[in-house]
């Protein structure tokens, strides 16, 4: 299928392993500071709950079925998610290993499922096999639930509505009451794909993906790559689907929450091809998670430009990179009074945005306590609390409309 090919052509490339870090790659900084993190944070809360009800009981331990599991990136993702823990505890993950009793990863790539393998395959309760979702859940006889049925950076996006319908009935039949899931789409309305924006999703459906954004810029000119059609979704679309499945299933498939992940920072917001106001904003963000590296912060300002006709995805997108650039204004601000060693730095300016404030002040409060550190305190301190602050107005000025790269939803199965 196009898409294997496609995978097939990043991981020969050379930037589509666990192994690769850096600023331009798979795992690159936004990758595990934002996009990581934000997932993270909002299913922690929930997985908490299963966590409390599980363990300590007279249950067994925690089952996780990853559809679309990559490399495995789920089966690090959840044993990395962190607790509410005090400054002395040293380990701080809620998912040990010990927890988990089965975690079993489906792929249609034979490639990605071989690096899984390299990278946990020597995990007793991890098992990777090719497996296909598109005719609904697959399962041998008599498997067991699982307490998460988890996808990741638009898994699900390869479906169509009815293979969705049917993958959602199934889960919602073989799971148990409490069961999560957390469901991973393209968002309609990101800013990077601002061309393929339509008020009829009949009329745009699908967009035609290419990854070639670990790619070079001259490269990318140079490069032939395969493509493959992914799903653009709104909450209303997932909604609607959920509500037949749930009926064929008889069960609720009850919404928790939908949030938009990398509204500014997704992965083709600097290559242009789906829109043609593209910048470097991710690499920018990336760098300041860098040690040793500064990062020039104009180039980190958001040039967002609108598109007639939709004025409430405008607005918000506006809203948000009006607040990003102002606060990157105020922290060079700071850092001008910082270096003409003023003993009180100056105060905000004024905003009804909350989030805002509270960006403003953490950034003010880090530049004042950053006196008489060691190192060097823009590029290993301040660069990243701003990244933090930004990370944090991305969070916080979303409401999980599909205006972001990613739009994800967790859904409990009621029974």
């Amino acid at each position: 299928m196009d898409a294997d090919k496609a995978y097939q052509e990043a991981i020969r490339h050379g930037q589509y392993s666990e192994q690769v870090r850096g600023l331009r790659c798979k795992y690159d900084h936004v990758r595990t500071q934002f996009e990581d993190f934000i997932t993270s944070y909002y299913l922690r809360p929930h997985l908490e709950d299963i966590v409390k009800r599980k363990i300590g009981s007279s249950q067994e331990g925690l089952r996780f079925y990853d559809l679309g599991c990559g490399t495995g990136d789920g089966y690090e993702l959840l044993t990395r998610i962190s607790k509410e823990a005090r400054l002395s505890q040293f380990d701080t993950r809620l998912i040990q290993e010990d927890m988990v009793d089965h975690y079993k990863g489906i792929d249609l790539s034979v490639e990605l499922l071989k690096e899984a393998e390299n990278l946990f395959g020597n995990f007793e309760h991890v098992d990777f096999c090719k497996g296909d979702f598109s005719n609904g859940l697959p399962l041998d006889e008599g498997e067991a639930p699982y307490d998460l049925y988890f996808t990741s950076y638009g898994t699900l996006s390869h479906c169509t509505n009815e293979e969705l319908e049917k993958l959602f009935t199934d889960m919602g039949k073989h799971g148990e009451n409490g069961s999560l899931i957390l469901a991973d789409f393209l968002g309609r309305y990101s800013y990077e794909w601002q061309n393929l924006w339509t008020h009829n999703p009949e009329e745009i459906s699908y967009i035609d993906y290419v990854i070639n954004y670990l790619y070079s810029e001259e490269d990318r000119d140079n490069v032939e790559l395969s493509s493959f059609p992914l799903r653009l979704m709104t909450p209303a679309e997932v909604f609607k689907i959920l509500e037949s499945a749930a009926r064929k299933a008889g069960v609720e498939l009850k919404v928790l929450r939908f949030f938009d992940r990398s509204l500014f920072v997704g992965r083709h917001i600097e290559t242009g091809t789906y829109n043609g106001n593209p910048q470097p904003i991710r690499l920018m963000v990336s760098s300041l998670f860098e040690r040793g590296l500064r990062t020039y912060f104009p180039d980190l300002k958001v040039s967002y430009k609108p598109r007639d006709g939709f004025d409430w995805q405008n607005q918000a997108l506006q809203t948000l990179a009006e607040s990003w650039n102002a606060l990157v204004d105020y922290t060079m601000t700071l850092m001008e009074h910082y270096d003409s060693d003023e003993e009180l730095l100056p105060y905000p300016p004024q905003t009804n945005i909350k989030p805002l404030e509270r960006t403003y002040r953490v950034m003010r409060q880090s530049l004042e306590g950053s006196k008489g550190l060691y190192g060097d305190i823009r590029a290993d301190l301040i660069e990243a609390q701003l990244g933090y602050a930004i990370r944090s107005l991305e969070m916080n000025l979303q409401h999980g409309h599909g205006l972001g790269h990613g739009l994800i939803g967790i859904i409990q199965i009621v029974k």
